[in-house]
């Protein structure tokens, strides 16, 4: 079980801090959260599955890193940005990307050893380098036709990756 702090700031409500552990975290919708900080799951190795509210815009940086075990993220319908690091170094094994995230920022999924699917849907218009760095299981990519950018390093140690295009 996980309780959640938050920060009232300007403009926004931000998930700042997660105590506790489970293998199953539901972040509240009904708390208007933005923002969710740096390294709120950080080391979580028990966790599996995460749902966020589509209130969530941004992800900070190194959210998941060692979540070795999070095989399932429901992420944000709302989502704009990732920050880098963001899902690096877990357990994933595929990630319906929202189209409203314009860019995938670099890092954003760094050594995620078992990812083998990615979907970025309608919406999203870059890649960045290193954005799927050493993903090494990662084979099927299904871009959407709203891409205008892919940097020739966004997929840099991922030696099987087929790009598939709308």
């Amino acid at each position: 079980m996980y309780e959640y702090y938050y920060k009232n700031q300007d403009f926004a409500v931000c998930l700042m801090e997660v105590v506790g552990n489970g293998e199953e975290a539901i972040i509240p919708q009904d708390k208007n959260i933005l923002i969710v900080c740096d390294d709120i799951f950080k080391g979580h190795k028990e966790l599996v599955r995460v749902e966020f509210p589509d209130t969530v815009v941004e992800i900070g940086g190194f959210v998941f890193d060692g979540c070795e075990n999070l095989k399932h993220v429901k992420l944000s319908a709302n989502l704009r940005d990732f920050w880098q690091y963001a899902m690096t170094r877990c357990g994933i094994e595929e990630i319906d990307i929202p189209g409203s995230v314009e860019r995938i920022a670099s890092f954003t999924f760094n050594q995620c050893d078992q990812l083998t699917t990615v979907k970025i849907n309608e919406g999203t218009r870059k890649i960045l380098a290193w954005a799927f760095k050493d993903c090494i299981s990662l084979v099927d990519v299904y871009l959407p036709a709203t891409i205008e950018e892919i940097s020739d390093k966004a997929f840099e140690g991922c030696p099987n990756v087929v790009l598939h295009r709308k």
